[in-house]
């Protein structure tokens, strides 16, 4: 018996999540905003507020992330998960005031202490986590919107434990 392919959509983020998700920024009037990998669907580039100066990476169209050197407002997306701290390094180099990504838990893991400290000293602070499901994926997954807004909500030691 043949394993049945997934069909291409499940990897899609949701229009109306995609659309509830970007709800929860507060994007000011003329504010640029990058969709750091829009995907075939663009859902998350289409539904940018149209007050908005909107911008778009897809490496399948020929416009990669990673080597994008415009400075924008705000860097949103669903960001490919095999390269998530990559996209989250990068972002921090070319938002002014924002990113908002949707991860999965995987991508927890990345946020080490010595990451976190790289973050924090590039002038992001984590502002909201929204946890999100969509019964076509396994477990929860989380909206994280970092801003310059310094907080308390997420913290770190550096230190290392053993015994």
């Amino acid at each position: 018996m043949k394993n049945k392919e997934k069909d291409i959509t499940f990897h899609y983020t949701n229009e109306v999540m995609a659309k509830d998700l970007i709800n929860l920024i507060q994007f000011k009037n003329n504010s640029s905003v990058l969709d750091a990998g829009s995907g075939k669907n663009k859902v998350f580039y289409n539904n940018i507020p149209s007050y908005c100066e909107k911008y778009e990476c897809e490496i399948e169209d020929g416009n990669d992330f990673l080597k994008w050197d415009k400075k924008v407002d705000w860097v949103i997306g669903n960001p490919p998960f095999h390269l998530g701290w990559k996209f989250t390094e990068k972002a921090f180099t070319v938002a002014n005031f924002g990113v908002a990504f949707l991860v999965n838990i995987n991508v927890f893991n990345q946020f080490t202490p010595r990451r976190l400290e790289l973050i924090a000293k590039s002038g992001f602070f984590i502002n909201k986590i929204h946890i999100v499901a969509d019964k076509r994926w396994f477990g929860r997954y989380y909206f994280i919107i970092f801003t310059k807004n310094e907080n308390n909500f997420f913290s770190w030691k550096l230190n290392q434990y053993s015994n």
